[in-house]
């Protein structure tokens, strides 16, 4: 059997949002800009900025956006939205279940637990 390193395919992602979490700026990405771990490290520190900004808190019930990210913590999927395709209320709904969804993976890869 050989050693081999499992592969985190969202590593840059998560340590560029754990940055954000801890107060770090956007400036201090330690990739090289161009490169896709530089993209990946900067998209993890805009997800969590996002996170602090929202000023609506989801879990509120407020809005479509709200309804998918409620959703996605009761455990519905995506193709339980209940809005018409091609609505701006069916995009709403799949951007709050998208988020809680990735907020979930996010938790479990670094160990967290999560609030529903």
């Amino acid at each position: 059997m050989t050693d081999v390193t499992p592969c985190n395919p969202h590593k840059e992602e998560d340590e560029g949002y754990l940055a954000a979490e801890a107060g770090r700026s956007l400036s201090e990405n330690i990739y090289p800009v161009g490169t896709i771990r530089f993209e990946h490290w900067r998209r993890g520190w805009r997800i969590k900025k996002d996170e602090i900004r929202r000023i609506v808190k989801l879990g509120r019930g407020e809005g479509q956006e709200d309804e998918g990210y409620l959703a996605a913590g009761g455990g519905r999927s995506l193709a339980e939205n209940p809005y018409p395709s091609g609505t701006l209320r069916h995009d709403d709904w799949r951007r709050g279940w998208c988020l809680k969804t990735q907020e979930v993976q996010r938790a479990m890869r670094l160990d967290r637990v999560t609030g529903n």
